[in-house]
């Protein structure tokens, strides 16, 4: 590089022009600096943008993973041998299997008891079932004679095999005549006193509209789909006038026994407790894609109390609907998820924790990490150490699911304390050495700020590890509501809660949901408007006064 000055003009210059050089070398070289500073701290604003979109791109990828999968994978989750999660929506392309031999009748309709079979024969019980039909096949003309001998042959024995048949819905008239008497003498009129009708003016009969409930609430079958189906048979029942039925019977017939049921859902000592999403577009005041809320609680085997599930529909998701349906009378144990407002309840209340929420959340950070790493890797990862810690959990709770509450306490005790106590010891060593923004970070820190309520079923043997069974409970109104979608109105919202929870505390309690619901109403019908607290208690689920044909050999 070339000198700008030469050594003849430096000696040239005075003391002046020296300084007056001297500065202006001084802020060009500051300014060459100020420049140099912009461009480091443009590289290196540009690196942490480059980061943070690296970051935001694994994120998004690691969501689409999870959403995929949640989407198009399996439902059920396996949290140890032999003990799988509640599995949802099972279709027949799943369940299908091409090779698998037919069911025997047996099988298909199980005997409440079993005759000793015959050997090398099977033996059916379709005792339940009523015979229609009876077909002989017997020899005819010369067939009747043995072609060596020429002598008649004689029945020794007869073979039975019954087949099933199924006929389709079949409606039937009903007609009531009611005779009008006259005295000739003095002219008086009299008539017979008639049976109540189940709705005023209506032809509407306890089986039809137990019909109807029963497509609806148990098998998930809207109203627009069954007025098609009852058009093909010639009749003509729109969906307002089976909406209408279904309300008005709720109400009059149904929400009686939903009220004793709730007194003795409030008198157990240990109740779990759920929600899910609903929509209603007639409520007032909230746009039509507002999303409401159907609360959902219950008991189990250990409750103390008879099995029953009750819904409750309102408007919000806000944490003082628990409190108010509770009320003062129920105090005991509250098995939930980690929403905040179950933790908010009264301090007689104790909420215990679900550790299928925590198991979820570490079996979504293993799912995206299945793309990048081998079997043998993710095995080393932190979410399949924790998820293969809570099956261990899993496993105890299988082999002491039948024992009673007193021996299911000590086994927790002595086996699954340990296991749960290095568990979260282990959790808190981790806490800081995971980025708390990824997915494994925030199961991290969703089992931790859990862990005083999923601790908790260690301090009774009556309380369950999870809250599946309220997830149990809501699984026919999340398959109803993929269906019907929404709900028209706030009465027609609160009449569902009412008629699923009446099917399905009786499924629970082993009745069949449309016989039931024809006798109950039935029966209420009969009653009157205003009917005796005794008379409805032996109408209830699980009443032992019910009728044989109430019964069905399949629990829920």
């Amino acid at each position: 590089m070339d000198p700008i000055f030469t050594g003849e003009q430096l000696n040239r210059m005075n003391r002046e022009d020296m300084l007056s050089l001297l500065k202006i070398m001084q802020e060009h070289r500051q300014k060459q600096e100020e420049t140099l500073q912009k461009q480091e701290t443009r590289i290196q604003l540009l690196e942490e943008k480059t980061k943070e979109l690296e970051f935001l791109n694994a994120m998004l990828s690691d969501r689409l993973a999870l959403a995929q999968r949640k989407r198009f994978g399996a439902s059920s989750e396996k949290y140890a041998d032999g003990y799988t999660q509640l599995s949802l929506f099972n279709e027949a392309e799943q369940e299908a299997e091409p090779d698998a031999p037919e069911p025997d009748l047996e099988e298909v309709h199980p005997s409440s008891y079993k005759r000793k079979k015959r050997s090398g024969k099977k033996e059916e019980d379709l005792s339940s079932f009523e015979t229609t039909e009876v077909i002989e096949y017997k020899l005819t003309g010369d067939d009747r004679y043995c072609p060596d001998c020429n002598t008649k042959y004689k029945v020794v024995t007869k073979e039975s095999v019954k087949r099933l048949k199924f006929i389709p819905a079949r409606f039937e008239v009903v007609e009531e005549v009611t005779c009008v008497y006259s005295c000739p003498k003095c002219g008086a009129m009299k008539r017979p006193e008639k049976a109540p009708s189940l709705l005023k003016g209506s032809v509407a009969t306890p089986s039809l509209v137990a019909g109807i409930m029963n497509a609806k609430y148990v098998n998930g079958m809207p109203l627009a789909r069954q007025e098609r189906e009852f058009a093909r048979y010639d009749l003509n029942l729109s969906t307002k006038t089976m909406a209408n039925w279904i309300i008005q019977c709720a109400c009059r017939y149904l929400q009686p026994l939903y009220d004793l049921m709730k007194e003795e859902l409030l008198r157990s000592n240990y109740l779990h407790g759920d929600e899910t999403r609903i929509q209603v577009i007639d409520e007032p005041d909230q746009k039509g894609s507002t999303q409401n809320w159907m609360w959902v609680y219950l008991t189990d085997e250990y409750s103390g109390s008879p099995r029953m599930v009750l819904f409750q529909y309102e408007r919000t998701r806000a944490g003082y609907h628990p409190v108010e349906f509770l009320g003062d009378q129920f105090e005991g144990y509250f098995t939930c998820d980690g929403y905040q407002a179950y933790h908010s309840l009264p301090e007689r209340i104790a909420a215990t924790g679900c550790m299928a929420h925590a198991r979820r959340r570490f079996d979504e950070a293993l799912t995206v990490l299945k793309k990048d790493f081998t079997k043998e890797e993710l095995k080393e990862t932190t979410a399949y150490q924790a998820l293969a810690r809570i099956g261990m959990l899993y496993k105890i709770e299988e082999m002491i699911r039948d024992k009673s509450p007193e021996e299911r306490y000590k086994e927790r005790q002595k086996q699954a304390k340990p296991l749960l106590e290095a568990f979260f010891e282990w959790l808190h060593k981790l806490e800081d050495s995971v980025d708390r923004s990824s997915m494994i970070g925030e199961a991290v820190r969703y089992a931790l700020n859990q862990e005083v309520y999923l601790k908790r079923y260690l301090e009774d043997g009556r309380l369950s590890i999870d809250n599946l069974a309220a997830e149990r409970a809501l699984k026919n109104f999340a398959t109803g509501r993929r269906n019907w979608l929404f709900a028209k109105s706030i009465r027609g919202a609160q009449a569902s809660a009412t008629v699923y929870s009446i099917t399905e505390t009786a499924m629970l309690n082993g009745k069949k949901p449309y016989n039931y619901l024809t006798y109950v109403m039935e029966r209420m019908k009969d009653l009157g408007p205003f009917p005796e607290k005794g008379a409805m208690l032996e109408l209830l689920p699980w009443s032992a006064s019910l009728p044989a044909d109430c019964h069905s050999k399949l629990k829920k």
